[in-house]
């Protein structure tokens, strides 16, 4: 009888501890992924045709700058989550914004964004989470002729959603990202509307 009794209070126990532990959400994530850049694609633009010299004939029309090109924004973070509610991450996000001047030099520019974050998920299901998050850090802008300045910077996700089960999941944000030292320094204001990453939890 008292071996029954045992038994029974075991397989209790066991029952008890096992939804427990399912339910334990992952504490680590790193993801990685691509962001817009539509600042950059306004602002950094072919500019208008000038006659050089002047008085020369149309042949002699060029443009400042031309032929440019843009990386979009590459990022990857580490996040930690503390709960279902709350978590810390570092974000490193990287661009590049390329043209090609009147004397044929090839003018290429990047910025390094480090920005530790942090998220509030307040919707969970089996398959699909909802967050929004905000993070404040530095950009570090350097070009190819070796000129460096830095900016701080800001990132407010105005809404994410994570799709997937089990240590893999991809995300959707909405949002925007900003670095500017003053009105006339102003390296993003608006940029990184749109994210997509793919996320490894454990």
């Amino acid at each position: 009888m008292m071996l029954k009794h045992r038994m029974t209070v075991a397989v209790a126990l066991l029952l008890l501890v096992l939804p427990c532990s399912a339910q334990t959400p992952p504490r680590h994530e790193v993801r990685l992924g691509w962001g817009d850049m539509l600042f950059e694609t306004m602002v950094f633009h072919a500019s208008s045709t000038h006659a050089y010299p002047a008085g020369k004939p149309t042949d002699y029309l060029y443009k400042e700058n031309r032929d440019d090109g843009y990386t979009g924004h590459f990022f990857a973070e580490y996040r930690y989550h503390f709960s279902k509610l709350f978590s810390l991450g570092m974000q490193a996000d990287f661009e590049g914004v390329f043209w090609t001047t009147e004397t044929n030099f090839r003018s290429r520019n990047y910025n390094l964004t480090l920005l530790p974050n942090v998220r509030f998920t307040y919707f969970h299901s089996d398959w699909v989470r909802l967050y929004s998050g905000l993070g404040a850090g530095l950009l570090v802008a350097f070009d190819n002729e070796r000129h460096t300045e830095a900016a701080p910077a800001f990132n407010l996700n105005l809404l994410g959603v994570q799709v997937g089960q089990g240590p893999w999941s991809g995300s959707v944000e909405l949002g925007l990202m900003a670095a500017m030292k003053g009105a006339n320094d102003i390296y993003m204001l608006g940029s990184r509307l749109i994210s997509v990453s793919v996320n490894y939890s454990w």
